[in-house]
């Protein structure tokens, strides 16, 4: 199957007020963009949700895990055991295009988008082989960028990395983009 795009909604979007990956950016729920993104790159793509809540974005879901506690690790670790490789993206990354993940892909994995100041550990490239120490990661409640310590650094654009939080991040006149 080569990698898996996997979009991971499994967020509570609290900040948000409402289902970020399903917020519209230009028309377009947020979750779509990036597995737009993924399919332009040539992935096969899939949605890693706690549940069928998304099922109205089309895209095949893979179900989280409702064991251990919540964290953003979980999806990662659930599509780990699907796929050789996988390459993760949040589905609040709504201006990540193509080319980010073309470069992720390049060179042997694990890798981790980088922005020149910080690592954004959600956005990165694994092999099966890392299944047992994300499972450690999650089920410790360590931090996702814990995950970023052992991985190639993949330089790529700010604004490609720019998460949406709030409703006003996609506001320009509140200081969004």
């Amino acid at each position: 199957m080569g990698v898996l795009g996997v979009v991971l909604a499994g967020g509570l979007s609290r900040r948000f007020g409402e289902d970020k990956a399903l917020a519209l950016v230009d028309g377009v729920p947020m979750a779509l963009r990036v597995a737009e993104a993924m399919r332009a790159a040539g992935l096969h793509v899939v949605l890693a949700a706690p549940d069928d809540r998304l099922a109205c974005l089309g895209l095949p879901l893979l179900i989280e895990p409702d064991d251990g506690p919540r964290h953003p690790l979980r999806g990662l670790w659930a599509a780990l055991g699907e796929a050789e490789e996988v390459l993760c993206a949040p589905c609040d990354l709504p201006w990540l295009p193509a080319e980010a993940i073309l470069a992720l892909l390049e060179g042997p994995a694990p890798t981790v988008g980088f922005d020149g100041e910080r690592v954004h550990p959600l956005l990165t490239r694994r092999r099966s082989v890392d299944r047992p120490a994300v499972e450690a990661l999650w089920r410790q409640g360590a931090p996702a960028r814990a995950l970023a310590e052992d991985a190639r650094r993949v330089l790529l654009r700010a604004l490609w990395l720019q998460n949406v939080n709030t409703r006003a991040a996609l506001d320009p006149q509140r200081g969004g983009l």
